[in-house]
């Protein structure tokens, strides 16, 4: 079963991209997994287009170090046909936050599916905490998403501990 293989996590129900300059979802605490994937569900996005940065930090919601990550959207808007099917890999991997940060084309990847891939070795020593963050950097953004991270552990099982605080 793949509950028991791996942790399900929603983080974020029905974010609002225009209620805020940036949104944490909530932040999972990577003791006990190897690599976290979120799975981001974009919902009628128009302004301006909306970035999405992985952080890790030493506690619950600190946002203190981007991350490189894999991201792949799917190939089509959600209800159409290989709305399933990723496309290429990109790697987010050059040195500063703005780099880091996934930029969505508003027009392009309304409704689609957007899969982000982390892992935890790749977060500083001394931080245990990954934050996924929505930001609107230009501002002006508009739309919604719903985020669930899927995360491997170091230990399987069904009822395995929270990765939230």
């Amino acid at each position: 079963m793949l509950s028991e293989k791996m942790k399900i996590v929603p983080i974020q129900r029905y974010a609002d991209l225009s209620s805020d300059a940036t949104q944490a979802c909530d932040s999972i605490n990577m003791a006990n997994y190897h690599r976290a994937t979120f799975v981001v569900q974009l919902h009628a996005l128009d302004g301006e287009d909306p970035d999405f940065i992985v952080y890790s930090g030493a506690t619950d919601g600190a946002t203190t170090t981007a991350l490189p990550v894999r991201y792949a959207l799917g190939g089509a808007a959600q209800g159409s046909e290989d709305c399933d099917v990723l496309d290429d890999w990109t790697t987010t991997d050059t040195d500063t936050t703005v780099d880091y940060a996934i930029t969505l084309d508003k027009s392009a990847d309304d409704n689609f599916l957007l899969v982000i891939e982390v892992n935890a070795d790749e977060m500083d020593t001394d931080h245990g905490w990954l934050t996924l963050v929505s930001a609107d950097t230009v501002g002006g953004s508009t739309g919604n998403y719903t985020a669930i991270a899927i995360l491997e552990p170091r230990f399987a099982g069904n009822q395995s501990i929270t990765a939230l605080e």
